[in-house]
């Protein structure tokens, strides 16, 4: 039980070395261009802008205020689409963390669970500016609602989740380095298994009952229902946190099981 919470506490404990993994990170995705921490906001704010271009002007693809909360497709998507790349580019970036750390890992004596943790947070911040920015769109659109107060509950459930998830698949990246080329097929896959672009009315019945078991498919319809419909479904929040301590506990139990032959492989 104390060993699942070790990443909590080192999170507390050792947070100055956690914060340098997660500047780190930050900067090293930023390294060698001009804009720097300017690309942060601007990225974001040009992946908004071309898909309201996109969807707004080109295809003008509609979805319906009683199903979504709004008649606005690009609201509808990009409100499913941050929380996904979220989850999705935490564990692109998380497989090979260890491995493109073995340097560090092999001469440096630190908790090595933080390269993972910093792995996902960094890409939390990174791409929560941009759910941030449809945020402020949206409430100068009218959809500001007390509803909105869940989001930050909604985002620690899904970190969790990740967290979970990350720990595995880097922890057997060391062991299989074709985790990560797989990883990302099992991405793709997956996001056009999850209501991202599209709503649940345009699932065919008799698949329905796929897209339930999916914990993705359960987190984009609860972040939506927060932001757009309105709603807070607490059942689902309870299965899901449940899903997300699941997942936490199975993947740090893995990556402790993994550890001790670290040094060895890498």
């Amino acid at each position: 039980m104390f060993d699942i919470l070790l990443p909590l506490s080192l999170m507390v404990h050792k947070r100055e070395l956690l914060k340098e993994f997660v500047i780190r990170e930050i900067k090293g995705r930023l390294a060698g261009t001009f804009g720097g921490v300017l690309w942060t906001v601007m990225s974001p704010l040009a992946t908004i802008v071309a898909y309201f271009f996109v969807f707004s002007l080109v295809l003008r693809v509609s979805v319906t205020v009683k199903e979504t909360g709004t008649n606005s497709f690009s609201f509808f998507f990009l409100t499913g689409f941050f929380p996904w790349i979220m989850f999705a580019d935490s564990l692109a970036k998380s497989a090979s963390v260890l491995v493109n750390e073995a340097s560090l890992i092999t001469k440096v004596v630190f908790p090595v669970e933080l390269l993972p943790i910093s792995a996902v947070i960094a890409t939390f911040i990174v791409n929560g500016i941009g759910f941030f920015l449809v945020l402020i769109i949206l409430a100068f659109n009218g959809f500001v609602y007390w509803t909105w107060a869940y989001l930050p509950l909604l985002i620690v459930i899904l970190a969790f989740f990740t967290f979970g998830l990350s720990f595995f698949l880097s922890a057997l990246d060391v062991f299989l380095r074709d985790t990560s080329e797989v990883l990302n097929i099992i991405i793709m896959l997956w996001f056009f298994g999850t209501p991202v672009i599209y709503p649940y009315s345009m699932v065919p019945a008799k698949l329905l009952k796929f897209f339930y078991l999916n914990p993705m498919s359960l987190f984009v319809t609860q972040f939506r229902n927060a932001v757009l419909v309105h709603k807070i479904d607490f059942m689902s929040m309870l299965l899901l946190s449940a899903l997300s301590l699941l997942s936490y506990a199975i993947g740090f139990w893995f990556f402790k099981k993994a550890k001790p032959a670290f040094g060895d492989v890498l």
